[in-house]
This record gives C-alpha cells, sequence and structure tokens, in this order.
C-alpha cells in the first residue's frame, strides 16, 4: 500500500487530498504582495519591479526571492510610505492615548480562517460569493482579495489535509493502543452509505481522547467484507492497524461477520490480544433500547395546527412553560417513549382540559388509574433513560461505568417483577429475558473495567455474581480473573523493563500479584444522580468486608501516579479504560452530516463531506465551538 506521502491521486478516502496540498505549495512567495512581476522581450528572462521604490530586478526562479525580500526589508520608500501597515490600537494604553503597532495583512491565515468559519458554521461555500459577505470583508480587511466558492472548497480541503496530518500525528504519539467506535449512516438526500470511524485513547498526560478518522461514503455492495476491506485500509493510512485494542460496534448482525473478518487479519498480523476475547465490544446503549422495546411498543401523532392550539391553552390557562416541548414517541431513537411520558405528566391538567372540549381527542383521554399507570411507567423507564445517557458519553470513562449502571437496571426489574404492580409483570419479564440473553456476552470485558476502577474492584463485582448466580458466583468470577491473568500477561511480554521485578511478576499462575494490585485503587466517575447510589445491601457488603469507596478521585490520575509501582498493570488499564461502550461518539457525527449533505448541497463530493465533518471534530477539539469560532473569525480578518 503507498504511503499516505506519495501524490497517488485515486479515491481511496486519504492520499486524494494531497492534490489540494500539492496546488498550496506552488503559491507564489509573500514578496508578490510588493513586487510586480514585469515582461521582457526574453521570454526567458523575467523582471520584478518593488512597488514602492521602483527599483528592477532578476526575478528568475533559479534566483529565487531571498534577494527580493533583502530589498524589502531595507527599502526606504517602503519606511516613508507603508503606512497601512500600521493601524490604531483598539486597546488605549495606560496613559489613555491609543497607540500605534505593527500590523500586518496574513492572506494564508484569512483564507484559514474563513476556511473555520465555513466549516464550524456549516455554512455553504457559496457564501464567499454572497455580496454581503464579500463587503464584509472589503470593510474589516481592504487587502483581502475575493475568493470563489471553488476556492474555498479547495481550502478546506487542503486545510483538512494538514490537520489530519497532525491527528496523525497525535495517534503515533499515543503510548498505547487504540479503541475505535463504528456505525454506518444513509444520507436520504443522495442514497450513500456512509460509514464512521471514531478512534479513542489516553495521550502521554493520561487525558482521554477522540478524534473522528473516518466519514466516507461506501461502495456497494454495503456487505460485511466491504466494510471489513474499509475499516482495514483506513486504520493503515492512518498507521494504527497494530494499534488497535477494540472496537464498539452496534448489534446488526453483519458486524459479527466482519469482525471475524478482522480478527483473522489482526491474528495473520499478530496485532490482536488474547486472540480477539476483547477485541469486539456491543453497543451497551443499543441493548438497553433493545431491552426496553421487548416490553414497550407507544405510539402518538399531533398535527401541527392542533399544536399551537394546545401550548396557547397550557401558556394562558395553566401558566406553563411552553420551551418544555410536548415529546412525541419515534420508533427510531432511544429513550423517545420515556420522554414522550415525561412531556405528558408535565402537561396532565392541559391533556386533561383538552380531552373534555375537544371531540376528536376525547378517545383518547386517559383516566385517573390510567395517569397513575403511565407516571408508574415513566418511573420505571427513567432508570433506563439514566443510565443510557450515562453509557453514551463520549468525553469521559465509560468502561467503568457499566456495572454501576446494570447494577441499577437489573435491581428495578427484579424489585418490579416482584412488586404491586400487575400492570408491570409481563412486559417486565420480557424485558429480563432480554437482558439475562445479553448479560453473559458482556460481563467478561467489562467485568474487567469494573474491578479496574477502585470504588468496585474485585468485591462489587463478586457481589453483583453472587446476586445474580448465588453458589455458582465464584465460578463467573474466576472466569474473569483468568482473562484478566491473561491479558495482563501481554502486557508483561510487551513492556521493556528488565528489573527485577519484572522477571517476579511476568509468572502467569501468580495471581497475587493481579489481585493485590486491584486492591489499591481510586477513581472519579461520572454522577448518575441521588438514584444511582449503591443499593443498601451492598453497602452494607462494603461495610462487612472493610472495602472503602472512594468517588472523587480521577482513575486516569491514579494509574498516572501507579505507573511507577504497578507498571504494567497501569498500562493495561489506561487501554482498557479507553473503551467506549457506546457508539454514540460515531452516530453523533450522522446528525452533523446532515447538516452537511441537505437538498441545496446534495452535489457536494464524498470526499468533501469527509473533509467538512472530520475538520469540525478536530476544530472542537481544539477549542473552537460554536460560542467561539465567530470571535476568533473576527479577530483574524480584522
Amino acid at each position: 500500500m503507498a504511503s499516505s506521502n506519495s501524490l497517488i491521486h485515486v479515491d481511496d478516502g486519504f492520499n486524494e487530498y494531497e492534490s489540494a496540498a500539492k496546488r498550496q505549495k506552488s503559491t507564489t512567495s509573500k514578496v508578490w504582495d510588493e513586487m510586480t512581476k514585469l515582461e521582457c522581450e526574453n521570454k526567458n528572462e523575467l523582471k520584478a519591479q518593488c512597488n514602492h521604490c521602483k527599483t528592477i530586478f532578476s526575478a528568475k526562479s533559479s534566483s529565487g526571492t531571498s534577494h527580493l525580500r533583502r530589498h524589502l526589508n531595507i527599502c526606504l520608500k517602503k519606511v516613508n510610505k507603508d503606512i497601512s501597515q500600521y493601524t490604531i490600537a483598539i486597546q488605549p494604553s495606560l496613559g489613555g492615548v491609543p497607540f500605534i503597532k505593527n500590523y500586518k495583512f496574513d492572506a494564508d491565515e484569512c483564507r484559514k480562517a474563513i476556511s473555520t468559519f465555513l466549516v464550524c458554521g456549516k455554512h455553504s461555500f457559496r457564501a464567499v460569493e454572497e455580496p454581503r459577505f464579500r463587503y464584509m470583508m472589503s470593510i474589516a480587511s481592504p487587502n483581502f482579495k475575493s475568493i470563489s466558492r471553488y476556492t474555498a472548497a479547495r481550502d478546506v480541503l487542503m486545510y483538512y489535509a494538514k490537520e489530519r496530518d497532525h491527528v496523525k500525528e497525535e495517534l503515533a504519539k499515543a503510548p498505547g493502543l487504540i479503541c475505535l467506535t463504528s456505525d454506518n449512516w444513509n444520507s436520504e438526500h443522495t442514497n450513500d452509505e456512509y460509514i464512521c470511524i471514531t478512534a479513542h485513547w489516553v495521550d502521554e498526560n493520561w487525558k482521554l481522547k477522540k478524534r473522528i478518522i473516518r466519514f466516507r461514503a461506501l461502495f456497494s455492495p454495503y456487505d460485511c467484507l466491504n466494510i471489513a476491506n474499509e475499516l482495514v485500509l483506513c486504520l493503515s493510512q492512518w498507521g494504527i492497524d497494530k494499534k488497535i485494542f477494540s472496537i464498539t460496534l452496534d448489534n446488526a448482525s453483519y458486524n459479527d461477520v466482519m469482525v471475524s473478518c478482522l480478527k483473522n487479519r489482526f491474528r495473520a498480523n499478530r496485532a490482536i490480544l488474547c486472540d480477539g476475547a476483547f477485541f469486539q465490544v456491543r453497543c451497551c446503549a443499543h441493548i438497553l433500547n433493545l431491552i426496553v422495546k421487548t416490553g414497550l411498543e407507544l405510539a402518538d401523532d399531533v398535527s401541527g395546527t392542533r399544536r399551537k392550539i394546545f401550548y396557547d391553552v397550557a401558556d394562558k390557562s395553566f401558566h406553563l412553560n411552553v420551551t418544555k416541548n410536548l415529546r412525541q414517541d419515534v420508533c427510531v431513537r432511544w429513550n423517545s417513549t420515556y420522554l414522550m411520558l415525561e412531556s405528558s405528566l408535565y402537561y396532565k391538567d392541559v391533556l386533561d382540559y383538552w380531552g373534555q372540549r375537544d371531540k376528536d381527542y376525547q378517545i383518547f383521554a386517559l383516566s385517573n388509574e390510567e395517569w397513575r399507570n403511565v407516571a408508574i411507567l415513566c418511573k420505571f423507564l427513567k432508570v433506563f433513560y439514566d443510565v443510557t445517557c450515562v453509557f453514551s458519553g463520549s468525553n469521559y470513562l465509560t468502561a467503568n461505568l457499566y456495572f454501576r449502571g446494570v447494577w441499577k437496571v437489573h435491581k428495578v426489574l427484579l424489585d418490579t417483577v416482584k412488586g404491586p404492580y400487575s400492570f408491570l409483570t409481563p412486559m417486565v419479564k420480557q424485558m429480563q429475558e432480554k437482558f439475562n440473553k445479553y448479560w453473559a456476552e458482556y460481563s467478561l470485558i467489562l467485568s474487567c473495567a469494573a474491578i479496574l476502577d477502585p470504588r468496585y474492584k474485585l468485591n462489587y463485582v463478586q457481589y453483583y455474581f453472587t446476586t445474580i448466580y448465588s453458589i455458582h458466583a465464584s465460578d463467573f468470577v474466576e472466569i474473569i480473573l483468568s482473562h484478566l491473568r491473561l491479558l495482563f500477561d501481554e502486557y508483561v511480554k510487551k513492556s521493556k523493563s528488565t528489573s527485577s521485578s519484572l522477571a517476579e511478576s511476568s509468572n502467569v499462575s501468580n495471581k497475587n500479584h493481579v489481585d493485590s494490585s486491584l486492591d489499591e485503587h481510586n477513581v472519579n466517575s461520572v454522577d448518575f444522580g441521588g438514584d444511582f447510589d449503591e443499593s443498601d445491601d451492598y453497602k452494607r457488603y462494603l461495610n462487612e468486608s472493610s472495602t472503602k469507596s472512594e468517588n472523587q478521585i480521577d482513575v486516569l490520575d491514579y494509574w498516572s501516579k501507579s505507573s511507577v509501582r504497578y507498571n504494567e498493570l497501569s498500562l493495561l488499564a489506561r487501554d482498557l479504560l479507553a473503551i467506549s461502550i457506546s457508539t454514540v461518539a460515531s452516530e453523533s457525527f450522522f446528525s452533523m452530516g446532515k447538516k452537511v449533505i441537505t437538498p441545496l448541497r446534495s452535489s457536494l463530493k464524498p470526499k468533501t463531506v469527509q473533509a467538512v465533518v472530520c475538520l469540525d471534530d478536530w476544530m472542537r477539539a481544539k477549542g473552537f465551538s460554536t460560542g467561539n469560532y465567530y470571535s476568533r473569525f473576527i479577530v483574524v480578518i480584522l
């Protein structure tokens, strides 16, 4: 495969951007802003004239531009006349008098700022041709030369290529392994199938990082083999094909076959740990969604005209805050049923009022008992909603949070099926079956992550399995520990340490080294809220076992400080805790894709779509949020 530095103009999602970068390199020197090229009778000869003193110089390509730059630095006419290079400072000096400061217009920085403006603001490239945009630029910076939409698009591609190289350097510098999330999306305006791949890793400062590395249209057929080929190509181009720890995917059946293809390829290159036992992670948020949908199906429809009347009544008659919308149930969205019920309870009085006066709605009006059941159901679903929200995070560690969330879900299912609300029993039993179906499949890798969380450690896993498997819990715990020891041994083998402690710790049969190391963890986790405190039973268990649970310590910071004492174990924790347990990190960019590919922009080339989506993510990682990129744009052009 060709290197990313070679100029191969093929549509491979990577090298195709090199042509834009190459064109940019041929841009003339900045000296030509103050020099004019002169035509000579001899076409092989070229002259340059200083715009300030009118002196003529040789301008052969072989002569370069250094002598022209030296002249501009000492040109007396330029010193006397170049008032345009000075401007009145916006901020007054200490004495209250404005001062003169040197100002130099930088066309490249201005074009870069415009690219950022277009990408982060989701603006069309045609915006640079708008008369009002050009008027604004002419007032803000008279030296700026207007550009066409084609030039703006080329600038974005060039900017993407440069930033891509920076992200590639970040990935190359990643001290540990990299975790991936991936999902597919179909554009309704172009009918193109896009794949989004996001990389998650912990950097040398022990900070969690996330970057999108692929948002590319796939070629048909969209089968598991082609998707596997796309993933392998992407990882190879980014130079991380031998640094992958895991990949998080949704529960589509073709993903199982695709993962099998990936494992075979990585095994051939010896680029997979523990024969792939930790490689695939299924999206936990999707699992929760499946569990809920197994026992619940609701629908809702409200016309636009009736919606306006409804909110008028809520505002004028009941003085409710109508900015809280009445939600509809959407079958393809997570948690929409809970949000619909929650907003319905907020508008209960308005809905009752509406049912008394609207004959079309009367048949849907709920009785008091039905409203009571809605409230009970809403409280029940809130658990799944809160856990899903926590699982869906991508800017904090989530692997170590899985056990705490699943504990709450499991406890609510057990309590509800035994509870007094008989109308929920059939639904909850179906949900329990789905829960049990998926639980064993996830316990391995995410139990390991929970053990590395100092709040939970091995005690929490042991207790949790005891509530599920009773006297057989120790068998499941031992399976998890055996895999954790196996993974730990892989890190020992990779370690560069030659100390005697390494020789002692490399013995896989020595369980005490791993087990004792896991007893001293401290970690910070995302707050689930009051409803997500550990159960009273487990708190008593913690007290009985004299185990302390500390909630306010950063897990990565802890492992960073523990790396001297537990070198290999800290490296294992760094990679394992970087796993994202949901595909939301990739799916969130599909919303971005919808803003980029609109009915008016459906002719954008797939490579341009990828450049815009990826560049937007990389700029946000640098602090270019929607709230501050406009101010930065103005600062640059002024």
